[in-house]
């Protein structure tokens, strides 16, 4: 017998063998989920009043009813320098006016300036001397921009 008799009678045998592995390794079907149905209603809440979240004890200071002087400042978030919010407005006032002009050359335009604008802003907030801001301005050359712009 030649070689290759032997060697494709011994394959034949032993691929059998290796096909029963194979099998016994496909992942079995997973059973189906039953519905419990919808789920319950919440509960009643009897008492629906707002909570009061005033501070208790010695925090609480003679603020009484949780009115403040009229003049006092109250803390409304981060601090954010003054010519971010002024670029962030143009940037909103270039984006109100390129959804105004529909779809022409000159919106696509407006549109990427005001994505450029939004960059700016992130930009000066972290550093406020970037050269960012000079590149911002020269691209705004030229441009029928909104008075908000006119102001950085």
């Amino acid at each position: 017998m030649s070689r290759r008799k032997v060697f494709r009678s011994v394959f034949v045998m032993l691929a059998p063998l290796g096909l029963v592995p194979t099998l016994a390794a496909c992942p079995k079907k997973p059973d189906p989920v039953v519905d419990a149905g919808a789920p319950p209603p919440p509960p009643a809440v009897e008492d629906a009043a707002p909570l009061d979240l005033q501070p208790e004890g010695s925090d609480a200071g003679d603020a009484g009813d949780g009115d403040a002087a009229p003049d006092a400042k109250k803390y409304t978030g981060p601090y954010v320098p003054a010519n971010v919010v002024a670029i962030r407005q143009c940037c909103a006032q270039i984006s109100a006016q390129a959804k105004s002009l529909g779809v022409s050359p000159e919106a696509g335009f407006l549109m990427g300036l005001a994505a450029q604008c939004n960059q700016t802003a992130n930009a000066v907030q972290a550093n406020p001397n970037s050269p960012e801001v000079a590149m911002f301005k020269n691209a705004m050359a030229g441009r029928n921009l909104p008075p908000v712009c006119r102001s950085f």
